[in-house]
């Protein structure tokens, strides 16, 4: 009974965090208030690219998501708490431990996060395939098995992933920061 209830507990936060991640005032996971900027953000993007152009379930190549444990195809899931926020792609592991979230977020800036760091217990700034992101989480990613990473795809684009791993030995930045690099690597480049 009590290994239910974790599971359950650990199942019922994942959904809130995606849910907020993904929605248009959430920022990360376990409702972290969302940065929230339009105005141009002084970070460099050497290869602009555009994730909106894109399918959601495109953004992560089958055989990159198999690589990670994860079902070849993703699933799209709208925000039931907003039908206005954007939808994401979800993936899951086949014994539905892991589960993976890419979501594009037009109008929302990478400067932002840089600027509200403080509000985020596991902030670490990063380049992936040579754009600046930011690993920006409410807890420690460790403990709660859960990751959110905000990729600049272009100025005033994101490309969010937010991973989460029942089994927190496993390292659910890795799996994150890994569906990114594949991702931006099939991106058009913007127009």
């Amino acid at each position: 009974m009590v290994k239910r209830s974790a599971i359950l507990c650990a199942g019922a936060t994942f959904i809130c965090s995606t849910l907020t991640a993904c929605g248009g005032s959430g920022g990360g996971a376990e409702g972290s208030p969302a940065p929230e900027t339009q105005q141009p953000s002084g970070v460099t993007i050497s290869a602009p690219k555009d994730a909106m152009a894109m399918d959601r379930c495109g953004l992560l190549p089958p055989d990159a998501a198999t690589g990670l444990g994860l079902a070849a195809q993703g699933k799209e899931q709208s925000d039931p708490l907003d039908p206005e926020a954007p939808s994401s792609c979800v993936w899951n592991s086949e014994d539905g431990k892991n589960r993976l979230s890419l979501t594009p977020l037009d109008g929302r800036s990478i400067q932002a996060y840089y600027d509200n760091k403080s509000k985020y217990v596991d902030f670490q700034d990063l380049s992936i395939a040579g754009h600046p992101s930011v690993r920006a989480n409410q807890g420690d990613p460790k403990q709660d098995g859960t990751c959110d990473i905000f990729l600049a795809t272009k100025e005033g684009q994101i490309l969010s992933a937010q991973a989460h791993v029942m089994d927190t030995s496993q390292d659910a930045c890795g799996i994150a920061q890994k569906a990114l690099e594949a991702a931006v690597a099939t991106l058009p480049a913007s127009k």
